[in-house]
């Protein structure tokens, strides 16, 4: 059995979206080991969103594919001040982690035979929800883009949160530790 951490974010829950989130991964085999509504500390929304050099290039990167992809590259200087992936990670980090403990979250931990995040994020889909596929969750229910949270100088508001393989295991320890009771 593999486990994965998943939790709804504050617009999955204000939309209503707990049941059906949770009802596509029991669906799919998913066992629910444990679960927790509450708010994420400022302590725990660091421990998950870290400014690590990986994490802030890749969601830098995805930003500045979003916003020149919609003919939008100018804007970027003007929103970031910077067009360098790390440093615009940075900003969004931020933003990420205000949205996250802005609100109560559902958090799950969940478990399968067989790779549990894989799985998961195939689920969720993309960070995206602009570009994420019909049938997921993202791409089914989201009502949101990369696109239009940058220009609004605020997080993605994409439903739910996946860990992904490198970071799930650290995940579950972190919530353990700061935020199931």
């Amino acid at each position: 059995m593999s486990q994965e951490l998943i939790f709804l974010k504050p617009d999955g829950i204000k939309r209503g979206l707990v049941g059906t989130v949770i009802a596509r991964f029991e669906k799919a085999g998913f066992k629910i080991v444990k679960m927790h509504k509450g708010r994420i500390s400022k302590q725990l929304s660091e421990l998950l969103y870290q400014d690590s050099k990986t994490q802030l290039e890749g969601m830098g990167g995805k930003t500045l594919k979003a916003m020149t992809e919609k003919g939008e590259k100018a804007k970027i200087m003007e929103l970031f001040k910077t067009e360098v992936p790390f440093e615009i990670g940075k900003q969004l980090n931020q933003w990420n982690r205000v949205y996250a403990t802005s609100s109560d979250v559902i958090a799950v931990i969940l478990e399968k035979d067989g790779d549990a995040v894989t799985e998961s994020r195939t689920i969720v889909g993309k960070t995206d929800p602009a570009i994420s596929p019909k049938g997921t969750i993202r791409g089914d229910f989201a009502a949101d883009s990369i696109y239009k949270a940058n220009t609004e100088r605020r997080a993605c508001e994409n439903i739910v949160h996946a860990s992904d393989v490198d970071t799930a295991e650290m995940d579950i320890k972190n919530f353990e530790s700061h935020f199931f009771k």
